[in-house]
């Protein structure tokens, strides 16, 4: 058997990972891949606060389905740090007969000398090298090197590794912009709903609405969040915003009993169409909470939680962006809910108009009262939108 050993912390597993062990797996005829989750890297200092046990978690889910690439989690019921030499004898105890290929990217092959029983290792080993984008040095001359001094087996892969990293996904969390196309989608999963490498004040709001909501409206609220974090990007609104109010926009959505209660609370004034229909205190009462209980102070947060059920007149990018995210979020399913996903990316007014629009053909047939407001915020957007594109005209 010819196994390929890719190594290493996985904090978290990325896109650039996956293809590596692919096209390894595919130039080399190896009979697969299997990816060893350190549990504590001699070599380098973890970041993120994510656990050992979660970082397989997000491989194996990462890899489901490859063919020939799964995740080990071998090193794991090891204490202390893990040294891959004594990896490979377990491996070769397991697997007797078998070829093990080391891969590794081209910085770890400049520093395998420093590694522990180097020697020992690089005589149990094959290693495969991958180049990749920024790192300073050849990746021939560092395995010539090895080749002289431990007499060392080494073949270059023939591509570049791609220019993505784990540092980067973390990153690129913890700013609010997206990750989508770092990782994959169980992944991104994964990382959103357990708040992985999120700022501590967003991590501390999300666990306090988990366990304030449902698990499918907690899903909803984490899906709400992504969606609006990728649409701020593509629209250039400010990611943080997005993100604190696709996360909270729910954060009232309570029994109809509690959300009078809370209104007579905080005094908030009740018409008789919310009387019967208490579900549309939510989004008024949810910018209440948000900055009463949540510790939210940014205006434009709480006036998109405010209006992201009714709309209003003169909506910002930011409360549009709420607005879809809300209806549009992956684990809503109903019919041209893909179109209003594809409008998104096209152009926001209107697939702001198209889903109000859906919204309203909804209530209709479903022979339900529509609120004033929200007709009047219709409305007054469809009109908006008209005078923008006379001037444009």
């Amino acid at each position: 058997m010819k196994l390929g050993l890719f190594g290493g912390s996985f904090n978290p597993i990325h896109n650039g990972h996956i293809d590596m062990a692919r096209r390894v797996k595919e130039q080399f005829a190896l009979d697969g891949v299997l990816f060893m989750v350190a549990k504590e890297p001699p070599h380098k200092e973890l970041a993120g606060d994510v656990d050992a046990v979660s970082r397989l978690a997000m491989a194996q889910a990462a890899l489901a389905g490859e063919n020939g690439l799964s995740a080990s989690g071998l090193e794991l019921s090891r204490p202390g740090k893990s040294y891959t030499v004594d990896t490979v004898r377990t491996l070769l105890a397991e697997n007797p007969g078998a070829e093990i290929s080391l891969i590794v990217g081209e910085d770890m092959l400049w520093n395998l000398p420093a590694w522990r029983e180097a020697e020992t290792l690089l005589g149990l080993v094959r290693v495969i090298a991958v180049s990749r984008p920024g790192v300073e040095g050849s990746l021939a001359d560092a395995a010539e090197t090895l080749r002289i001094r431990f007499g060392a087996r080494v073949a270059l892969a023939s591509f570049t590794g791609q220019d993505v990293s784990s540092t980067m996904v973390r990153a690129h969390v913890e700013q609010a912009l997206p990750i989508d196309v770092l990782v994959p989608l169980a992944v991104e999963r994964q990382i959103y709903e357990n708040a992985f490498y999120q700022n501590e004040s967003v991590a501390q709001k999300q666990e306090k609405l988990r366990a304030s909501l449902n698990k499918k409206r907690y899903e909803h609220s984490i899906g709400t969040m992504r969606c609006a974090i990728s649409l701020a990007a593509r629209w250039d609104v400010n990611g943080a915003q997005a993100r604190l109010a696709g996360l909270l926009h729910d954060c009232a959505k309570l029994p109809p009993e509690s959300l009078l209660a809370l209104a007579a609370q905080h005094v908030l004034p009740v018409d008789e169409f919310e009387r019967e229909v208490p579900g549309l205190l939510h989004d008024r009462l949810g910018a209440i909470i948000a900055r009463d209980e949540y510790g939210v102070q940014d205006t434009d947060v709480l006036e998109a939680i405010r209006c992201h059920q009714l709309c209003r007149a003169h909506m910002t990018g930011l409360d549009k962006i709420v607005y879809l995210a809300d209806k549009i979020e992956p684990t809503r399913d109903y019919p041209g809910v893909d179109v209003l996903r594809s409008l998104a990316q096209e152009d926001l007014d209107h697939a702001v108009l198209a889903c109000m629009d859906s919204v309203h053909a909804h209530l209709v047939r479903e022979g339900k009262r529509i609120k004033p407001e929200g007709e009047a915020a219709r409305a007054a957007f469809q009109k908006e939108l008209m005078e923008r594109n006379r001037q444009k005209a």
